[in-house]
């Protein structure tokens, strides 16, 4: 028997609130990261007059921050024309982005858990198997930086159409139907015509939101092989097909008509410096992870190789083939297992190392990954092992709420990390003390909240991280020494920043080019032009 309607609104009602309860704190933060040169310094998302190039794709031929990605551009600029640049908006979008995810979520996993646990068995009610496993999406840790960061929302929004595609999909392929059945809930022409046009705009949207969209096609394969193989193929042909076309169509335009030259983006190069050093350093990379996702206790806006210290490639080998060996029989004994096996696995490729990326590793790439574990989560508490009412069964599913509890304190205070620059990179810092970049940006973010004498040292600290060859840490350096009063010294730092690099130069070119934020090209013209005369005798 299905749950009732009232039933599967109250579940939804109960996902949604205790999630937006959750990442409440994030409403009241600041712009960090990227979403400083993105929302405050960029033009781009607050002019009106770029809204026909973002729908019509035409962005994807011009040099601006994110032109590949559209669908996430277009989310942007809609946040800025309500919002301007308070922030609290764009924090609204991506946390309702997120609650509407963690629903999807659930939607997925009641799809695949139909059978011995539905509404009629003892998992009736709210805290069901499909539950809990969107609870571990909804309040795990490394979801915090995709949430709290507007820059970062891409992640969201190719989890919102990938999940909206495979709940679409699977729709009448329950996924404990027999091997052999052919009673498979009969659908119209037109009503199997509608699921495959919504796959196909999915597949679009999630691949205009992010490269990483490329996953919805071989997922929706996947699905179809472990459970829609009883289902007439006029769906799962043509939307599997269809959503393939989409995505190669876009992926080709995308590097067709990028910018031969980009102000904005220089040239990856390869993890560690070549592709044999990145494959020796990826394995460390997934390791890290598979603790993140354990056992989140080191979490960091700026991963640095010291940050795979306890993970040496041996160690993380080991690891990696427990993990391997664990998904595989899994797999063998529970289909379910083996989608979320494939979910976690194609979601990582598109961000591993193989070919360069500018971020080797981070917390966003992990948001879709999660999806799966909560399905291996749901699965798990679902499966005919634990006795129907028995206590084994409570106990399970009272170690799973309290594990989601624990979740949930950690997701709480890693909002706090990402409230400000200053807690960010004081974090970041502290998890990565040689970190030039995390030293840069707290220097500036200190100063930035009139702490002076903290941000000198902290930018001296970072001068120092750079091995002096950073022009930009010696100009920040000198615009702080210079506010202090001792112009001879900042004069001095700006030669160095200058030596460094002469862009600097031209600070209304750095800001041009999102390297730079506009308080701080002021800052550095004004000591620019007092250069000149300080040199005079």
């Amino acid at each position: 028997m299905a749950a009732s309607p009232g039933g599967r609104w109250a579940t939804i009602g109960l996902l949604a609130a205790a999630t937006f309860l959750v990442f409440m704190p994030a409403l009241t933060g600041d712009f960090v990261y990227d979403s400083r040169l993105q929302v405050l310094t960029d033009p781009f998302l607050h002019d009106a007059a770029n809204w026909p190039a973002v729908l019509s794709g035409r962005v994807l031929g011009m040099d601006v921050l994110d032109f590949n990605r559209p669908a996430m551009l277009a989310s942007l600029m809609l946040d800025a024309a309500i919002w301007g640049k308070n922030p609290f908006g764009y924090h609204l979008t991506s946390v309702l982005l997120h609650v509407l995810n963690v629903v999807l979520v659930w939607l997925l996993l009641d799809r695949l858990l139909v059978g011995r646990t539905g509404a009629s068995g003892p998992d009736a009610g709210l805290l069901t198997p499909a539950v809990i496993g969107a609870f571990v999406f909804a309040v795990h840790p490394v979801v915090t930086e995709t949430v709290c960061e507007p820059s970062y929302r891409e992640d969201l929004l190719v989890a919102t159409f990938t999940l909206a595609a495979l709940v679409i999909a699977l729709a009448l392929a329950p996924s404990r139907a027999p091997a052999n059945s052919r009673d498979v809930t009969a659908e119209s022409a037109t009503g199997t015509a509608w699921r495959v046009a919504a796959c196909v705009g999915c597949a679009l949207l999630a691949v205009a939101s992010k490269e990483s969209g490329v996953v919805l096609p071989p997922l929706l394969l996947v699905a179809w092989g472990l459970f829609g193989r009883n289902e007439p193929r006029r769906f799962w042909a043509p939307a599997i097909g269809g959503t393939a076309l989409v995505v190669v169509a876009f992926l080709a335009a995308r590097f067709l008509l990028e910018p031969a030259e980009s102000r904005i983006f220089g040239k990856p190069v390869p993890l560690g410096g070549s592709l044999q050093a990145a494959l020796a350093i990826q394995p460390r990379i997934l390791a890290l992870d598979a603790q993140l996702i354990l056992w989140p206790f080191n979490q960091s806006a700026d991963y640095q190789l010291s940050s795979l210290d306890h993970l040496p490639l041996p160690r993380s080998i080991l690891i990696l083939a427990l993990l391997t060996a664990a998904l595989a029989w899994g797999a063998r004994h529970d289909r379910r297992i083996g989608f979320a096996a494939a979910l976690i696995v194609l979601s990582i490729l598109p961000v591993a190392n193989l070919w360069p990326i500018f971020q080797p590793a981070a917390d966003r790439y992990l948001y879709l990954p999660l999806v799966g574990v909560a399905t291996i989560v749901a699965s798990l508490l679902d499966r005919p092992w634990w006795p129907e009412r028995s206590a084994a069964r409570r106990r399970a599913m009272v170690a799973a709420m309290a594990t989601v509890a624990f979740l949930a304190v950690a997701c709480i205070r890693r909002e706090a990390v990402w409230h400000d620059p200053v807690a960010l990179w004081q974090d970041a810092l502290r998890k990565a003390p040689k970190s030039f970049t995390a030293a840069w940006g707290l220097g500036e973010a200190l100063f930035d909240t009139g702490r002076p004498k903290e941000a000198e040292r902290i930018a001296r600290e970072a001068v120092k991280l750079s091995g002096g060859e950073d022009g930009g840490a010696w100009a920040t350096l000198a615009v702080i020494v210079a506010d202090q009063g001792r112009m001879a010294e900042a004069q001095s730092h700006l030669s160095r920043a200058l030596a460094a690099d002469p862009l600097l130069a031209d600070p209304d070119q750095r800001v041009a080019s999102l390297a730079m934020e506009r308080p701080w090209a002021e800052r550095l013209k004004r000591l620019l032009a007092a250069k000149p005369a300080a040199a005079s005798p």
